[in-house]
């Protein structure tokens, strides 16, 4: 009986040993400028060198935040309320960023912000809101680019209004979405963004139409121009939202087709049966709360169909033991709705009612609540009927109906979409960012129990993209690793691998060899000295969609060699000329030996669809089939 316990114990600790994260997962955080929500915390009111400095070091503390916690990537709002964090050809600077909208800062910041980003290996994703103008009605009367003044079909004001034209009760106004103009205008930004901007990805959060709820009349204006008589009012909004999310991915393919984009919705896409037989799906069992099929006139089902995002990032605002939003249930669901689309689910996951035991100095101060309106979009938080709460009063952050909860509700929660994955795309979005560093030990937490290791974001292979050739020249001096490379726009994994591993098949899939990635040319092995006589460095190209290529070792003089073999994949049918007799393995992706032989000439195997490891000699090549 000892024995056998001493044994289970044993199989215990080695099957936690053995977990590893995914090799490939979006960890990413929502970064909220409006109200500086996140960033920054004092506005430019006098642009000078000494404030530029501090809000430039203010974002830097952030993104060395994100790589302590082993995350990946940082979705930056710079469009919060029709302005800009960036040199816009069409809107005002932020007032959330200078003093008053159209201040300009002295600097870039979204330049600033993706220099700093890349440098770090994060990447940095454009968060923008299509059609939010202003969070209360009037707030930018008479200033910069008012476009109630300059466009007034263009605003659906949700306010309410005395005779004397007082606000009687306050409301957001936002950009028409049935005008067309709206929307070429929100297409026209997006364009003007990807040409000046070396971005990784677009977003769109949960703001389309306002979550108060639109009545018939409110956008008459528009009704009555390109409504047609026979489309209901609902059915009309919606396709409104549809077109314009369809307009700005057709724009990214124009423009820049390897910038990913994507949408994060509501977390509950409609509460009618109606409406999900009518498309082929069964709604989760036991799910109430709004329904913002109706409410918002959101439909990222519609999106997933007409193939017009890359991927979908719910807001799943609650815990996994909430009865009538349960986490456990929204997730899989989730994975499964854009699995069948054949595109990601990433879960946008709350940290508002996060607390820990353990407490570390502030790197930021936090946001004056104060300031922010009670009814603003970032600052809503989700109870358990799945309605918005209210909130106390302004002087003080909301919180959640549900229990506040600690780290270990983050980590099921981590699990729950690591193990609900269908494409082996896992991903885990927090909001919002300042988290990081104002929850006692929460970016150690990640980092020692769930981020383990640097991941690389899923790839979207599914778009056209070139194959691309293995690093040159990989030499080390001093502390840096350098390569040569001719392309221009390409990313680079860095591994090290153990030397009894080197020409083994795990020797790159296996997380714990991934070091990290860079937008340059070399890699600074500082805190990775201690393994060159024990392990080899490798180099692999990584592009701009995610796609990783053969890597390379660290070579010398004895070890250059000349390449002997050509792949082609012909239908189902791949294809390699072989100028030697060269030993050949494939496998499935998860590692189960598919064929094996010694082969020169022509080696030829028909496959089905899918993504296979194939081992060369001692190198290892992804096919996608």
């Amino acid at each position: 009986m000892k024995n056998r316990i001493i044994l289970l114990l044993f199989i215990c600790i080695s099957t936690i040993l053995l977990a590893q994260p995914p090799k490939r997962e979006m960890r990413a955080g929502w970064l909220a400028t409006v109200y500086r929500i996140d960033w920054p915390t004092t506005p430019m009111t006098t642009v000078n060198a000494t404030n530029i400095a501090k809000q430039k070091a203010e974002f830097v503390a952030i993104l060395d935040s994100v790589r302590a916690a082993n995350m990946n990537a940082v979705f930056f709002q710079i469009r919060p309320e029709s302005d800009a964090f960036y040199n816009s050809a069409y809107e005002p600077w932020s007032a959330h960023l200078g003093g008053s909208r159209g201040t300009n800062p002295g600097y870039d910041p979204t330049a600033f912000a993706i220099e700093e980003a890349h440098k770090r290996g994060i990447e940095l994703h454009a968060w923008l809101n299509p059609y939010r103008f202003e969070t209360s009605a009037k707030k930018y009367a008479g200033q910069s680019i008012d476009y109630k003044a300059l466009h007034p079909e263009w605003i659906l004001d949700y306010a309410i209004y005395n005779t004397d034209g007082s606000k009687k009760t306050d409301g957001i106004t936002i950009l028409d979405p049935g005008n067309p103009a709206v929307r070429k205008l929100i297409k026209n930004v997006v364009g003007d963004i990807l040409s000046k901007y070396d971005l990784d990805g677009i977003i769109f959060d949960d703001y389309f139409y306002a979550y108060s709820g639109t009545n018939s009349t409110l956008d008459s204006y528009s009704q009555n121009l390109y409504k047609p008589a026979n489309m209901t009012l609902s059915n009309w909004r919606r396709d409104n939202v549809n077109k314009m999310v369809a307009d700005v991915y057709d724009t990214i393919q124009a423009v820049k087709p390897s910038v990913i984009f994507g949408v994060s919705p509501f977390g509950i896409w409609t509460t009618s049966t109606t409406v999900a037989t009518a498309n082929g799906l069964t709604l989760p069992t036991g799910i109430t709360g709004s329904n913002m099929y109706e409410q918002i006139y959101c439909d990222p089902v519609a999106w997933l169909q007409q193939g017009k995002v890359d991927y979908i990032s719910p807001q799943l605002y609650w815990t996994t033991t909430s009865t009538g939003q349960d986490y456990k249930k929204l997730c899989p669901w989730w994975s499964d709705v854009v699995n069948k689309y054949s595109k990601y689910f990433y879960s946008s996951m709350s940290l508002t009612a996060l607390t820990s035991s353990y407490k570390v100095k502030q790197l930021l101060p936090e946001i004056p609540w104060s300031e922010a309106p009670a009814d603003l979009h970032e600052l809503k938080l989700y109870t358990r009927n799945g309605g918005i709460l209210t909130g106390t009063t302004q002087t003080e952050q909301r919180v959640a109906a549900a229990t506040n909860f600690d780290d270990s509700e983050v980590g099921l929660e981590i699990d729950w979409n690591r193990n609900s994955t269908k494409n082996a795309a896992p991903g885990s979005v927090f909001y919002s960012i300042k988290n990081l560093w104002t929850k006692g030990n929460f970016t150690k937490y990640l980092r020692e129990q769930k981020f383990t290791s640097p991941a690389l974001t899923p790839a979207i292979y599914w778009k056209n993209h070139l194959t691309l050739p293995e690093p040159t020249n990989i030499s080390i001096t001093g502390n840096t690793l350098n390569w040569d490379y001719l392309q221009q726009n390409v990313r680079f994994t860095i591994y090290a691998v153990p030397n009894l591993q080197v020409g083994t098949l795990g020797a790159f899939t296996n997380v714990t060899n991934l070091l990290g990635i860079t937008y340059t040319n070399q890699f600074d092995l500082t805190k990775y000295t201690a393994l060159i006589p024990t392990h080899k460095f490798a180099v692999a190209a990584l592009d701009r969609y995610g796609n990783e290529f053969i890597p390379s070792y660290v070579t010398t003089s004895t070890e250059i060699q000349t390449e002997i073999y050509r792949i082609s994949i012909i239908n189902n049918a791949l294809q390699l000329d072989l100028e030697y007799s060269t030993n050949i393995e494939l496998y499935s992706l998860n590692g189960v030996l598919i064929d094996r032989q010694t082969t020169q000439g022509t080696y030829k195997k028909i496959l089905e669809h899918g993504v296979y490891l194939l081992k060369i000699g001692i190198k290892i090549v992804k096919v996608i089939i």
